[in-house]
């Protein structure tokens, strides 16, 4: 097995700006992977172009680094996003945005340890953001430390009881991110994400009890919109996305789906290797290893190396063992 040093493999940034026709050398993963971004669309690169020359003439706009920053993340141009975003803390380091921006990235580019740290100092500045808790939650769980996932979730699913939270929700006077922890209590298809990761860090840390009285709060027939309605979350670095894999992961986990639904490849498509992922920890807790490594070893077969089931897949085969 690999060391934790291995496992937990920082990969160097480039301090340079990078303009918009230029690359930095992709890095590798703690397996090998090259990080290579896509290739860019005319209209991707039109994009990317649009947003340095806004920047050009105000080069220490926070709103303009982060526009170019994610001009760049629909073609996987992290390792330049993650300099833009630190150009803009530079610029403001109270600003919560770009500390939640880069770890969004960087994690991708396997670089936990500094993700966490910006995650910490994201809710610092946005102690009510889902975004940052959600993510500093995942970054926890690929760190292996379950237990402590488990609570950073449990801590943002409180919020949306919590008596005061949910009253400056409902007065609009949430300060930070729009897409804030006490939408769990109202919004399904945030719900239904933060719960399929806190069931599978309970699982993980042993807490089973936990674990099923939280599986028990999920129930068959919600609806979960595959094209979600973003306009209230304009000034948010993350947008919402399709959760429904998640929603049938939870089903799942009830024996309320089977695991050739969970596994068709046509059906979900990019969002297949997180679904995938749900599946090969459930074979992991219930104490099928064989069946999990293997599931594993398909996810990371895939060229998606920016997925975040990808992503854990590839972190949990490191930690378990089972290099593909």
């Amino acid at each position: 097995m690999r060391g934790r040093s291995q496992l937990w493999l920082i990969l160097a940034l480039s301090t340079t700006f990078v303009a918009a026709g230029q690359a930095p050398t992709a890095p590798l993963s703690p397996t090998g992977i090259r990080l290579e971004p896509l290739a860019p669309t005319a209209e991707q690169s039109a994009r990317i172009r649009r947003a340095d020359e806004a920047l050009a003439s105000q080069p220490r706009n926070v709103d303009l680094l982060i526009q170019a920053a994610l001009a760049r993340e629909d073609v996987w141009r992290y390792v330049e996003a993650a300099e833009l975003y630190g150009r803009a803390i530079d610029a403001d380091p109270d600003d919560y945005r770009p500390y939640l921006g880069r770890a969004h990235r960087i994690l991708r580019l396997r670089q936990f340890d500094r993700a966490l740290a910006d995650l910490n100092r994201a809710a610092e500045l946005d102690p009510y953001g889902f975004n940052t808790a959600y993510l500093r939650g995942l970054v926890l769980y690929l760190r292996g430390e379950f237990g402590r996932a488990a609570d950073e979730y449990g801590r943002c699913m409180a919020l949306a009881g919590d008596p005061k939270a949910l009253a400056l929700a409902k007065q609009g006077r949430v300060p930070g991110d729009p897409r804030h922890c006490m939408l769990v209590a109202t919004d399904d298809p945030t719900r239904v994400a933060i719960t399929a990761w806190r069931y599978r860090a309970l699982r993980r840390a042993g807490r089973n009890d936990e674990a099923a009285m939280l599986l028990g709060t999920i129930q068959d027939g919600l609806t979960i919109p595959s094209q979600p309605d973003t306009r209230a979350y304009a000034s948010s670095v993350i947008k919402p996305d399709d959760n429904t894999h998640y929603y049938l992961l939870l089903l799942f986990y009830r024996g309320l789906r089977t695991e050739a639904e969970l596994l068709d490849r046509q059906k979900f498509g990019a969002q297949w290797s997180t679904a995938a992922y749900g599946v090969a920890v459930w074979h992991l807790v219930e104490g099928r290893r064989d069946r999990g490594l293997a599931l594993l070893r398909e996810i990371v077969a895939e060229p998606y190396w920016a997925r975040l089931g990808h992503v854990a897949a590839e972190t949990d085969l490191v930690r378990l063992g089972g290099e593909p």
